[in-house]
């Protein structure tokens, strides 16, 4: 695909001059700046603070298990107070955290500052999502996630490219240049989010609702997708941490190999997001959806285990196919998970489910790399499998969980 065609297929996708388009000019500016630190930022943190890797590891674990605790709260202000100005505010919030790890010199101060940046992060991940919910119901809602993943990738994409000039020139100063324009692409987003229409709290019955209880943590069910959705994102950290382990250490594909399968997975993702999610706002569909994930983020496992001990070409004709069924089985996951976390979710509370909903995430983030690196990469191949047979399972939990959902909610739909 050429690159004109690939513009031309990733604009017909972008929503007419509106609040819909200004949400997504605050995702893309936002996420260019995330391109820009994610890909320096581990070279910051050991080359130019002169933190050890186990530090900079320990630091951000530690962050993220903290910052999971925020996500309910935050969710029942945005139920009580509004999603947009939090959001702007959380923006800023993180923007300022972001600027201060240059001012980092020593682990506690690291600690303390990704500390407080992974609560600001959590808590705007969460406010975004509630001020998607507000675009329209159904498949409408999924449909905007869905255009807001595909966006995020091409800033993430963009924003990658430009690190690289940090790279090439390797200095304190070059790195320091991505830290702070990242922190600024926070404050940009907080602009756009403040653009949208007013976004007034839910009128809520208090009497149902009292203002100190969480309903959402006594739903039962949706407890239970929150965490098989936090299981089956562990994919998220094949990719990211058992890929680029799995082809340097145990195959005989060349190191470019990493960049390649990113390549191939960010460009289905910018292409194909918004077809995958059509159908996905209904939770029946949404949960037949996942069960074809599991399928297919199953068999990618398998064909990454064939890529072990063999030639040069046998492995990466096994990790693209592998990679291909993958970035498919993501597609039809992400769209999923997004129908059920809205559709599974109280009108009235979408901020409360969403925040409980996005702890399934962070908590993938936490122990993902863990299992996925006690399995994959300690076991080799019999450790993909495992992986596969996991998946499968995961993946099919989920049609029975959804038809006790509409039972107990709509009796008439089973």
């Amino acid at each position: 695909m050429t690159t004109t065609s690939f513009g031309r297929r990733f604009a017909s996708n972008l929503p007419t001059p509106g609040p819909l388009r200004t949400l997504m000019k605050a995702t893309l500016v936002n996420t260019v700046g995330n391109g820009l630190f994610y890909t320096v930022e581990v070279i910051f943190f050991t080359r130019s603070v002169g933190l050890s890797t186990h530090d900079v590891a320990l630091g951000l674990g530690i962050a993220a298990a903290v910052a999971i605790l925020a996500n309910v709260p935050i969710g029942h202000l945005a139920d009580r107070r509004g999603p947009r100005e939090l959001g702007a505010l959380f923006l800023v919030l993180e923007g300022c955290a972001m600027g201060a790890f240059v001012l980092v010199h020593s682990f506690t101060q690291f600690l303390a500052v990704a500390v407080a940046g992974q609560l600001c992060a959590s808590a705007s991940s969460t406010l975004r999502v509630v001020t998607m919910s507000r675009f329209g119901e159904g498949e409408a809602r999924v449909r905007v996630r869905a255009l807001q993943r595909a966006v995020s990738n091409v800033g993430m994409a963009v924003g990658t490219l430009l690190a690289g000039v940090a790279l090439a020139f390797d200095t304190r100063s070059a790195y320091v240049a991505m830290v702070l324009g990242n922190a600024i692409t926070f404050v940009f987003g907080a602009f756009f989010v403040m653009k949208l229409p007013p976004m007034p709290p839910r009128r809520l019955d208090d009497a149902a609702h009292p203002p100190s209880r969480f309903v959402a943590l006594r739903d039962r069910r949706f407890l239970l997708a929150t965490a098989l959705n936090g299981l089956f994102s562990i994919h998220f950290m094949i990719q990211s941490v058992g890929l680029p382990l799995w082809i340097l250490e145990f195959t005989s594909a060349p190191r470019w190999t990493v960049a390649l399968l990113l390549i191939i997975n960010t460009t289905l993702i910018v292409l194909f997001q918004v077809r995958a999610s059509k159908g996905t706002g209904n939770v029946a569909v949404a949960a037949r959806a996942y069960q074809r994930s599991g399928v297919l983020i199953a068999l990618a496992c398998v064909f990454y285990a064939l890529a072990h001990a063999t030639s040069i070409a046998v492995a990466m004709v096994a990790l693209i196919v592998g990679m291909l069924f993958h970035s498919l089985g993501e597609l039809y996951s992400s769209a999923a998970s997004w129908g059920i976390a809205f559709g599974m979710a109280s009108e009235e509370l979408q901020g409360q489910y969403q925040g409980l909903y996005s702890m399934g995430m962070g908590l993938s983030r936490v122990i993902g790399p863990l299992i996925v690196t006690s399995t994959a990469i300690a076991m080799g191949r019999n450790g993909w499998l495992l992986l596969a047979a996991f998946f499968l399972l995961v993946g099919s939990a989920y049609p029975a969980l959804v038809r006790s959902f509409l039972a107990a909610n709509d009796p008439a739909s089973t």
